[in-house]
């Protein structure tokens, strides 16, 4: 952990921290508190759902276009425009009643979604320097997953005792409160995008960005199924409140995983650790099917995790060396919008599979998801990611991203 502690001594690295952290957790927050508000005013589970899936598929489509905006413009305008629009929408929502403008509001607050973790990465290269940017990474992923555990848990807290309205208005609050301290950070304001090379199809058109949007594509329908399975699985056994600390089991598995990896100065190359750690998180799924909600799902579901934070990071690593070169937020934003979409699909999957045959069914899906994952990686992947499968030292591989090939038309 001294790694970390140093970390922390970087001029602007505490300041960048404190920042996002308001913004993230209000993304944590927002699916759950329109699903209590919409559930308090309208008395539909269906709706509720509908309107927080609505919102995700927005989001997640789009995120590549937010991305687009901050790699051409910088960071403080798309900021200034998403924040404020997102806010407002936000408080739009708790007035309205109909199921019609529930729905379409709910899709504008995805649109409008302000590309606040599409910032606060590429702000890490400019602050600690290449010598620490694996350790920043595993950090911002750090950040990212406690939030994910920690706004589900604030939004419940605030909806079920107070109402559904209440949480929708800390949530907005929240976002408020960060997207301003972004905007304020001399690092946000003075940071300036990469040259670009080509025109706005370069990341689409970049035949290893295609090969991790389909391992993106697997990926992302293997975690929605079990994100749906767990609390469906549990609720299915009289247990609904063994949801929380179950996925906060798998959260808080993963947050361990990438500190654990972050820390470590090694050699390992980034493909080299991507492919054990996806093999790694592969086979301990696979006991999955056999897990009922208890014990013996925590701990499968502990080891899944510690796995997923390992191949968080590297992960992180592989897309940095294969990127072209302008698109250090928008080739975030493209690969989330890939995941994101299967995300929500996987979540529709999931609850049908558990509804209508079996939990156990949900769940063999997540296993089977994420070794189709690690064999396309092994043995597809692989092979056509050289650049990112050299044992460079930090510095070398950031100089690494600034030779990339113009990808192939």
């Amino acid at each position: 952990m001294r790694t970390y502690i140093d970390l922390f001594k970087i001029p602007g690295v505490k300041r960048l921290v404190i920042s996002a952290l308001p913004g993230r957790l209000a993304y944590g927050m927002i699916a759950l508190a329109t699903f209590f508000f919409v559930q308090d005013k309208t008395g539909s589970i269906t709706l509720a759902g509908i309107a927080t899936g609505v919102e995700t598929i927005a989001s997640s489509l789009t995120a590549g276009f937010r991305g687009n905006l901050i790699d051409k413009w910088g960071q403080t305008k798309p900021l200034s425009i998403f924040v404020p629009s997102w806010v407002a929408l936000v408080f739009i929502l708790t007035t309205v009643s109909t199921p019609t403008a529930i729905v379409v509001v709910s899709g504008f607050i995805g649109l409008a979604s302000p590309p606040v973790n599409l910032s606060t990465r590429p702000l890490w290269r400019v602050l600690v320097g290449p010598d620490n940017l694996r350790t920043a990474y595993a950090l911002d992923t750090t950040m990212a997953s406690s939030t994910i555990v920690a706004g589900p848990v604030l939004a419940t807290a605030i909806a079920i005792p107070v109402s559904g309205s209440a949480a929708l208005w800390a949530t907005a609050a929240l976002m408020a409160i960060g997207g301003i301290a972004i905007i304020q950070m001399p690092a946000s304001r003075n940071w300036q995008p990469e040259p670009q090379q080509g025109n706005s199809m370069l990341l689409l058109r970049n035949k290893q960005f295609q090969i991790l949007a389909v391992e993106g594509l697997i990926f992302g329908l293997a975690w929605g199924l079990l994100e749906i399975s767990v609390p469906a699985f549990s609720t299915l056994e009289g247990t609904p409140g063994l949801s929380a600390p179950l996925l906060a089991t798998l959260a808080g598995a993963s947050i361990v995983g990438g500190l654990l990896i972050g820390s470590r100065k090694s050699q390992t190359t980034p493909l080299q650790g991507f492919k054990w750690a996806s093999l790694g998180a592969s086979v301990a799924a696979i006991p999955l099917v056999f897990t009922t909600p208890g014990w013996s799902m925590a701990i499968v579901l502990a080891l899944l995790g510690l796995g997923m934070g390992f191949a968080q990071v590297f992960h992180w690593e592989v897309l940095e060396a294969v990127r072209p070169q302008g698109t250090a937020t928008s080739a975030q934003a493209w690969l989330w919008a890939v995941e994101g979409s299967m995300l929500a699909v996987g979540t529709a999957l999931g609850g049908y599979l558990v509804e209508n045959i079996s939990p156990q069914s949900a769940l063999f899906g997540v296993s089977l998801g994420l070794l189709v994952s690690t064999i396309y990686v092994w043995f597809y992947a692989a092979s056509r990611l050289p650049q990112a499968d050299k044992p460079l030292s930090e510095s070398q591989r950031i100089e690494v991203l600034a030779d990339l090939e113009s990808p192939a038309e």
